[in-house]
């Protein structure tokens, strides 16, 4: 019976890991709106360009500039982050600009640290073609270089490994291999080395974000002034701060572990909080910070790293520790190590399994971005990956259920470099855009009374202009022969700009098509769909869609 509950348990972690991607998340800044809109025609000559981002922007390395079609620029040079909001940048323009063409260069850093620039086209006066864009509105991003990849990753690691394996000596190792030699010597070398590699890759994170921020090489970034400028002018900075005092107090706290040679005391429970307190600082760094709900999102953050980062070091106990299974005098013990652990690794992965589902609900827009963005392709590689770990993880469970060392050892370090990789995943994934920026095409069919449908498709489904098509079919699936007129209605779910309507043109029955910028910021937005019968009676629905920014 007891093996049936565990085999239960087992499978619904397995389903919940299907499901769920958990991952450091972070994201870029993107375009809420902008004044011109991308490809926006106008009248007259606007007093001033500004965009407004979906969270607030840094102080330092940003910029936006005007140019008319022939190269020259035409703001006043005074561009700046809005004094009353700073998520908005903005600068004046030169008066009375003629008619014609002219493009918006913008360059921020967003709050997560990361560099986003960007070109947003607009018009003056009638154009030389009707009904066309000008251009497309371009936005470009961070992408991780190898740099980035290995600091981080060390950074991840080393915490991982100091709070996992002061984590698995205080729970997991029974009393009587406290003061086993071996064991003794082995978590103390781990410390010391984990605290030395967690030392370097924090130092260092300082100039790899000075690189970044200020989009500048590594040979420019070590003077004081650039690292002073980074310290006080950006939120990594701050945070930075923090964590270095943050290791000076484990340096001390690390001597003293070291010197009273292990044993479960305060010293190592302030030990084990500090290294715990490194990773919040972390979830501060993060995208989270800059959500609208910033508590959850961060309180998420932080468990969900916590819970990683004691399930990876405890690993890393666990292979080291296993010359203890090939001893008659303490096989028991390791066995019963495994044993221990194993009840608290169901607890991680529910922690793991909530706090991903809920955290990337709110990064993947539908199943077609796991495939079809770069987010989406490492999120999917990365929930493979953790499947795997889950079965390891359930081999050694039974594997210590039993007592039984045989292939222990591999399925041990199987579980242990799997979880190296996801690492490096989750790097990667705390660097790309989300998903919800390219959620691509809508294709919507919903079914209206009297058994009949309507089907909306929008593409690309972006800020900008986009082709709208709606087709209309009976019970049978077949077109409707008796529609006087279709009309959309576009209004945001996220901020109040009123409503804008816009008459479909028929092409054929059943099938009515108009092309328009009634998407002018990315974001959660409701259309709908109101069909006029020639006996004057109306065929409605409501469909909701995410429209992306690029």
């Amino acid at each position: 019976m007891k093996k049936r509950t565990s085999l239960s348990i087992l499978i619904l972690v397995f389903c919940l890991m299907l499901f769920s991607f958990p991952s450091f998340i972070s994201a870029h800044a993107y375009i809420v709106k902008s004044s011109p809109n991308s490809n926006e025609t106008l009248k007259q000559s606007p007093a001033k360009a500004s965009i407004q981002f979906d969270e607030t922007i840094q102080a330092v390395n940003n910029s936006i500039q005007v140019y008319d079609t022939n190269g020259n620029r035409v703001d006043q040079k005074n561009g700046r982050i809005d004094p009353k909001n700073s998520s908005i940048l903005e600068c004046g323009l030169n008066r009375s600009l003629p008619n014609g063409t002219y493009r918006i260069q913008w360059k921020v850093v967003s709050s997560d640290g990361h560099p986003v620039q960007g070109v947003i086209p607009f018009q003056i006066g009638p154009g030389k073609t009707q009904n066309e864009p000008l251009t497309i509105q371009k936005t470009k991003g961070y992408t991780p270089h190898l740099d980035l990849i290995v600091i981080r990753w060390i950074q991840y690691f080393s915490n991982a490994i100091y709070v996992g394996m002061l984590f698995f000596f205080l729970f997991v190792i029974p009393n009587e291999l406290v003061y086993n030699p071996f064991v003794k010597k082995t978590i103390s070398n781990l410390i010391r080395i984990s605290f030395l590699l967690l030392l370097l890759s924090i130092l260092f994170s300082l100039p790899l974000m000075a690189t970044i921020e200020l989009t500048t090489s590594w040979s420019s970034v070590f003077n004081i002034q650039t690292l002073k400028e980074m310290i006080t002018n950006t939120a990594f900075g701050s945070i930075w701060v923090i964590q270095v005092y943050g290791l000076i107090l484990l340096a001390i706290f690390t001597y003293l572990i070291h010197a009273k040679r292990f044993s479960k005391n305060l010293i190592v429970w302030i030990s084990f909080i500090i290294g715990i307190a490194l990773l919040l600082t972390k979830a501060f760094t993060s995208h989270a910070a800059s959500s609208t709900n910033r508590a959850l999102m961060i309180s998420l953050d932080f468990l969900h790293l916590v819970s990683a980062s004691i399930w990876i070091g405890s690993l890393v106990a666990l292979a080291v520790f296993i010359p203890l299974s090939r001893k008659m005098d303490t096989k028991n013990q390791y066995m019963d190590m495994i044993r221990r652990f194993s009840k608290w690794g169901i607890m991680i992965i529910l922690v793991l399994s909530a706090t991903g589902i809920f955290e990337s609900f709110s990064y993947i827009p539908n199943l077609r971005s796991l495939v079809f963005t770069d987010y989406g392709r490492v999120l999917t590689g990365k929930a493979i990956l953790l499947c795997i770990m889950v079965i390891f993880a359930a081999m050694n469970f039974f594997k210590g259920r039993r007592n039984n060392e045989k292939n222990l050892s591999s399925s041990l370090w199987g579980e242990l470099i799997t979880g190296m990789i996801v690492l490096i995943l989750s790097v990667l994934l705390t660097n790309l855009p989300t998903a919800m920026s390219s959620p691509g095409p809508v294709n919507i069919i919903k079914s209206v009374e009297h058994g009949r449908s309507i089907s909306l498709h929008v593409t690309p489904n972006t800020i900008g202009e986009n082709t709208f098509e709606v087709y209309l079919k009976d019970k049978n699936g077949k077109a409707l022969s008796n529609i006087q007129q279709v009309t959309l209605t576009f209004k945001s779910l996220e901020m109040d700009m009123g409503e804008d309507t816009i008459t479909l043109s028929e092409v054929k029955e059943g099938y009515y098509l108009a092309k328009g910028m009634d998407f002018n910021m990315s974001g959660h937005w409701n259309v709908h769909v109101h069909a006029l019968t020639k006996d004057l009676n109306t065929i409605d629905t409501d469909i909701p869609c995410i429209v992306g920014s690029q």
